[in-house]
């Protein structure tokens, strides 16, 4: 038995040692899982409606929310009851930050894969302390008035970017690295390996298996999304041009332009919807898995 395989034992059992020592932190990690299911699922239902209205690339604008995850999060200010919503979901988004900063420093194998899932969990637990934290700002101030885009910020940050001399270059290769993630989560829902963070059995009704499918469909689903985002930005640097830069909400109205892709940006959108099912539904059987 080699030593990386030793590591990676021990980790597991650190790691099962960690759960069976503090279930509250798994308890709470969950309901974070809970709280990003919803945004996605809000997700998923914004852009059904870009793909029925076929938007040429328009932004949203007016009473418009963008489909985005900061477009889902402005859709709960502005419900009825968004202001306790939002505190609730914001709490929640920065539980599943926490569920994936204590998984970067979990023991595991000193590898390049496990250094690489580490880095991606970093980037996940920021991006979503991140969402969680505006989602708590915007309850605090009773309103969604005057939170820019997500569009918005992708289009400056290019611009910005774009001012050095070698911007150019690096917006292509965000745009590239974006790619390669939108490869890596089409990878994950066809090969279906965010099995192993599963528990086999769990509570509620639904089969393990049936869990499985719709995170395969959800995972395409982000695939779909994240891919055209970093096309986008390939296409601006190639065109030197910050406003070919978009989020997920410019990027699906620019896809809906034609017939075809209409029908691509419906797809993409029962799938988010799915893999925001998925989220929730999981809640109860995810587990703390290190980065091996």
């Amino acid at each position: 038995m080699n030593s990386q395989m030793i590591a990676g034992e021990t980790g597991s059992r650190t790691v099962q040692e960690v759960a069976q020592r503090h279930p509250s932190l798994v308890t709470l990690g969950r309901l974070g899982w809970v709280a990003k299911g919803v945004v996605y699922g809000l997700v998923g239902v914004l852009a059904v409606q870009i793909a029925l209205q076929g938007d040429s690339g328009e932004r949203a604008s007016g009473g418009e929310q963008e489909a985005s995850q900061l477009g889902a999060v402005t859709e709960i200010a502005d419900s009825t009851f968004g202001g306790p919503l939002l505190y609730v979901i914001g709490i929640g988004l920065l539980l599943y930050a926490a569920w994936r900063l204590v998984s970067v420093f979990l023991p595991a194998e000193n590898s390049a894969k496990a250094w690489a899932t580490r880095v991606g969990y970093g980037v996940s637990a920021a991006v979503y302390a991140v969402l969680g934290w505006t989602a708590i700002a915007i309850a605090r101030r009773g309103s969604s008035a005057g939170t820019e885009s997500e569009d918005a910020k992708v289009e400056q940050l290019t611009r910005d970017l774009m001012e050095n001399s070698a911007g150019r270059w690096l917006v292509g290769a965000i745009g590239a690295a974006i790619v390669g993630i939108a490869i890596f989560f089409a990878i994950r829902g066809i090969t279906a390996s965010f099995r192993d963070e599963l528990e086999p059995r769990g509570v509620g009704p639904i089969r393990h298996e049936s869990i499985v499918t719709l995170g395969r469909v959800g995972w395409i689903g982000r695939a779909v999304a994240t891919g055209l985002v970093g096309w986008l930005l390939i296409r601006a640097a190639v065109k030197f041009d910050p406003e070919e830069a978009k989020g997920i909400d410019g990027a699906l109205r620019d896809a809906a332009g034609s017939g075809l892709g209409a029908v691509l940006v419906g797809c993409a959108a029962i799938a988010l919807i799915l893999y925001g099912v998925f989220c929730i539904v999981s809640a109860p059987r995810q587990r703390l898995k290190s980065a091996d």
